[in-house]
């Protein structure tokens, strides 16, 4: 195996460095993943959630946070309707909690069964039948444009949040909370359907306070020369939208005459020091000239008393807010930032409450392969440790059953322990056992629930088992057919849940994308995986006219058709096999992202890896390059036919345990004990009776020259 540690600038990786205020070791990762610019390295070192772009962004927030409270004065039924999968099903329980906790009633529902993905006819019907007159639909919605019309005609609303790729016609809702639509107006398309409903959460707290839809203005003055500068943001639902400067110089205009004065005219005006700035106001305006404003110093030093004697200038100098900007931040950006700290702060909800309900986005965003980039970070950083004391009676009982509870959890263990549990209820189709786990407050439900999904997890792993071992050869065969671009295999046995589950092994193991379809009463029903750059969604477009729905993101996708036309489908795939583009890049090769010198290898690396957690989708967890440690020891493990190693390196200045997964016939062939050995590795924890020890995780090794 090829390892790779690119050549990096160390005149770039001193000046990053300095700028960020963080060693040379965290700078030369960063500049060796390109993550050099600095809104990627704001979510690398930042993880309070001050940090998330605010819910509001979205141009049709409002209009679901103002439908919403609609339905909570009148009394009105509401369905939250979600999706079977772990992302659906936590995105559900947290809609579902969300609505509860602010008075309403509701209901929820999920596709059972083979029902089909999606929102349906059929149930928007019920629901209408028994006077319910608003839908949500969470993890799913945005391609089902006739069922939303149809809601429509019965006078139901719907509000769609969702994260799915968005089709050609757009559904009539009420409100779409989809950062995918092109007008969407939210800087980041990479969220889950989870993390969509917690944006919705944080909005309809924000809507209970004064400050929803109530413009203000944040007014500060400074000295210039011989003039006074003069500036103001206009902030709705501390959203900025609108901003203005102007450069005065005292006694040769009245305020009337100002671009300033329109400006200002009927808003609340909010400044910081009153005394300091209505000096510099009278000083251009002349002392006649009364301008009403509100100083907010005194409640924020109550907030923070630290501030208490600081300017906004000194602030600014003390401020991180100056290191990720890309021009000096003026006074006025260190107003409106305090400013919004400020709220935040003042209302626990917003803030520390907030964190404290990410855990389900957390699991989320992990179980649906999100990018493990911008906010999504900070998501599941505060998400993992939400978890670790959630306030969730049923994930809290799912995790003592997994053995998490009490642990410093990693992505890892979600997802490879949790969200395949989650997801299976889905698979066997019983999403419902999962959504009442996650939603409910009696502890003998919870326990039941709990059970019971861990049982469909293990009736999971049996089935999958028997059908990768039926599909698997058909497998190899449409690998040759299709000369080594896709794969496509149906069978008549498969499980329609767990379609998904065996595209993605067969993808990993053919290094492909892969398609499995399973017949479903008179439908072909399949999923889809990506691997090496293809797009799911660009390819299932182009099969549009076979397919009756079709939908999901770049990496996983799902579809039916009538079962009639699957040869038709079969044929049409052929002719489009040739036009697929792999990225070759993809092949295996081990990529550097740190050498440590021995002396480096101590258990103080560990924060440089919390540094970068956590690790996900498109950003895999580092890889530092180790040269001559000594195998004091070295041993095969696992049950069976103990495929893998258990080591004991030494660096100096700490012996490490090590694991190297699939190795044990490595072991007197290419080293053996009292080998000194050049390793890639992580550094990895190894849980045993409720301790934890570091531990390296070993990716590849060599002989030492």
């Amino acid at each position: 195996m090829r390892w790779e540690k690119h050549e990096i600038d160390p005149v770039s990786v001193r000046a990053l460095a300095e700028r960020y205020k963080i060693d040379l070791l965290r700078a030369s990762i960063l500049t060796r993943r390109g993550l050099t610019d600095s809104e990627s390295i704001q979510y690398i070192l930042e993880d309070d959630v001050r940090h998330l772009h605010n819910p509001f962004l979205f141009e049709e927030m409002e209009d679901a946070v103002d439908r919403i409270q609609q339905a909570r004065t009148e009394g009105e039924k509401v369905l939250v309707f979600g999706d079977r999968d772990a992302d659906g099903i936590t995105a559900t329980a947290l809609t579902v909690r969300t609505l509860r906790e602010l008075g309403i009633e509701v209901t929820w529902a999920v596709p059972m069964g083979d029902e089909p993905y999606g929102i349906s006819v059929e149930a928007i019907e019920r629901f209408s039948s028994e006077d319910g007159t608003l839908v949500v639909t969470v993890d799913c919605g945005i391609t089902a444009a006739p069922v939303i019309e149809r809601a429509a005609e019965l006078g139901v609303d719907t509000i769609v949040i969702d994260h799915h790729n968005v089709p050609e016609e757009v559904p009539p809702a009420v409100a779409i909370i989809n950062p995918k639509t092109p007008d969407s107006g939210y800087p980041f398309d990479g969220l889950c359907g989870c993390s969509l409903a917690a944006k919705l959460r944080w909005a309809l707290v924000f809507g209970d306070t004064e400050l929803y839809k109530q413009p203000i203005v944040l007014l500060n003055a400074y000295p210039g020369n011989d003039s006074v500068i003069v500036e103001a943001a206009k902030l709705v639902n501390l959203v900025e939208i609108d901003r203005i400067s102007d450069t005065l110089v005292p006694g040769m205009v009245d305020i009337e005459s100002t671009r300033l004065y329109s400006f200002l005219q009927g808003q609340i005006l909010l400044v910081y020091d009153e005394t300091a700035q209505q000096k510099l106001l009278q000083k251009v305006f002349g002392a006649a000239v009364e301008i009403n404003v509100l100083d907010i110093a005194p409640e924020v030093h109550k907030l923070f008393p630290k501030l208490q004697g600081k300017s906004l200038l000194r602030m600014r100098e003390q401020s991180r807010l100056s290191i990720y900007a890309a021009e000096t931040p003026g006074e006025l950006d260190v107003f409106v930032s305090l400013y919004r700290t400020f709220v935040v702060g003042r209302e626990p909800k917003l803030g520390v409450a907030f964190a404290e309900r990410l855990d389900l986005p957390a699991v989320g965003t992990i179980a649906d392969l999100m990018p493990m980039a911008n906010e999504n970070r900070i998501i599941v950083k505060q998400g993992l440790r939400a978890l670790a004391t959630t306030a969730n009676p049923g994930m809290r009982e799912l995790l003592s059953r997994l053995g998490l509870n009490g642990r410093s959890l990693r992505t890892r263990d979600i997802g490879w322990h949790l969200s395949p549990v989650i997801n299976a209820a889905g698979r066997m189709g019983k999403p419902d056992k999962a959504v009442e786990l996650l939603v409910s407050d009696d502890p003998s439900l919870c326990m039941q629930r709990a059970d019971e999904i861990i049982e469909l997890n293990r009736d999971r792993r049996r089935i999958g088992e028997e059908a990768w071992e039926r599909l698997l050869p058909k497998a190899r065969e449409s690998y040759e057919r299709s000369e080594g671009r896709f794969i496509m295999v149906r069978d008549r046995e498969v499980q329609r849940g767990i379609t998904g589950i065996v595209a993605g092994r067969l993808a990993r193991m053919f290094n492909v994308p892969a398609a499995v379809v399973a017949e479903v009463e008179e439908r072909a029903v399949g999923s889809v995986r990506a691997m090496r750059g293809f797009g799911v969604t660009d390819f299932l477009a182009e099969l549009d006219d076979i397919l009756q729905d079709w939908g999901g993101h770049d990496a996983a996708g799902g579809f039916h058709l009538e079962l009639e036309r699957f040869e038709e489908l079969e044929q049409r795939i052929e002719q489009l096999i040739p036009e697929i583009e792999l990225d070759e890049e993809a092949e295996q090769a081990i990529r550097v992202d740190a050498e440590l010198p021995l002396t480096h290898m101590k258990l103080e690396v560990r924060d440089v890896v919390d540094t970068f957690a956590p690790f996900g989708q498109g950003h895999a967890p580092l890889l530092f390059l180790g040269r001559g440690l000594a195998v004091l020891e070295a041993n095969p493990i696992g049950k069976g036919e103990q495929k893998h190693l258990k080591l004991l390196l030494d660096a100096g200045v700490h012996k490490w345990p090590a694991v190297f997964w699939n190795a044990a016939e490595r072991l007197g062939v290419d080293f053996t004990t009292g080998d000194r050995v050049d390793l890639v590795f992580e550094v990895g924890a190894n849980h045993y009776q409720g301790t934890e020890t570091l531990q390296l995780v070993v990716a590849d090794l060599r002989r030492s020259v």
